[in-house]
């Protein structure tokens, strides 16, 4: 009879506990998942901070400039410019918008260096493409597919078509004799359908020179909607990059 009324006691005791166990855990929930929730918004949003701040730290330092340079370059980048010059690299950005001349002048060099960078690698690669077309065939015109627009300053970007243009016929020779070997001209053609041969037959009908077209003075290339973009609809039509990247229309 003990043994049971002791069993029973405790049973009861064990039974009450649970339940008061139960109800701490019912009435702390809500904060501590408040609690958990808000801890690991504030690690994720600590972790996404460290990231983009890494990147930018990167970014500065592939263009030769502090993280505060980088950080008045995405503000520019977002007012004004992004209406005027939404493409232009971050140097020609912080350039044209420097407030002193000798903050002009720093991002003019960082430019020239970049830029001359730039060149002696594609130069490389050009003649590495220039060796292997010449093997590959050497009875051909050399043609170029820009994958973009380069934005060198004072290039002309020349937009015709293979038919259905009367005015692109004579055209081409006025635009040439314009650059007059002098400036570099790149020759977009709408509606090639990516047709490298039809745009072979086109540059020798039209007596464009492969010596010209080798050394990168010329450049044949398939338009890929820049015409679209930027000819209001005018055929033929050219346009000179000006010193703050800005297309211009040119007439010839």
């Amino acid at each position: 009879m003990r043994n049971s009324i002791f069993y029973l006691a405790l049973t009861g005791l064990v039974c009450t506990q649970s339940v008061l166990a139960a109800e701490q855990r019912t009435n702390m929930t809500p904060t501590a998942t408040h609690s958990v929730n808000q801890q690991a918004l504030d690690t994720y949003s600590l972790n996404s901070d460290n990231i983009q701040q890494q990147k930018n730290r990167e970014q500065a330092q592939r263009w030769g400039l502090t993280e505060t340079e980088w950080q008045r370059y995405l503000e520019i980048k977002n007012y004004e410019r992004s209406y005027w010059s939404p493409n232009l690299d971050p140097l020609t950005t912080l350039g044209v918008e420097a407030k002193t001349d000798a903050e002009r002048r720093r991002y003019a060099e960082l430019l020239a260096k970049k830029e001359y960078e730039r060149v002696e690698k594609e130069l490389a690669f050009q003649r590495a493409y220039d060796q292997a077309f010449q093997r590959l065939y050497p009875n051909q015109l050399p043609f170029e597919v820009e994958p973009h627009v380069s934005q060198a300053t004072g290039r002309i970007y020349y937009f015709t078509r293979l038919d259905d243009c009367e005015k692109c016929e004579t055209d081409i020779h006025r635009i040439l004799t314009y650059a007059n070997n002098k400036t570099p001209i790149d020759i977009y053609v709408v509606g090639s359908s990516g047709n490298d041969e039809a745009i072979r037959k086109w540059a020798t009908k039209h007596h464009i020179d492969p010596a010209k077209v080798k050394s990168r003075q010329i450049t044949l290339n398939h338009d890929s909607g820049y015409w679209l973009r930027n000819g209001n609809g005018k055929m033929p039509v050219a346009f000179q990059v000006q010193g703050d990247g800005q297309w211009q229309s040119i007439i010839y």
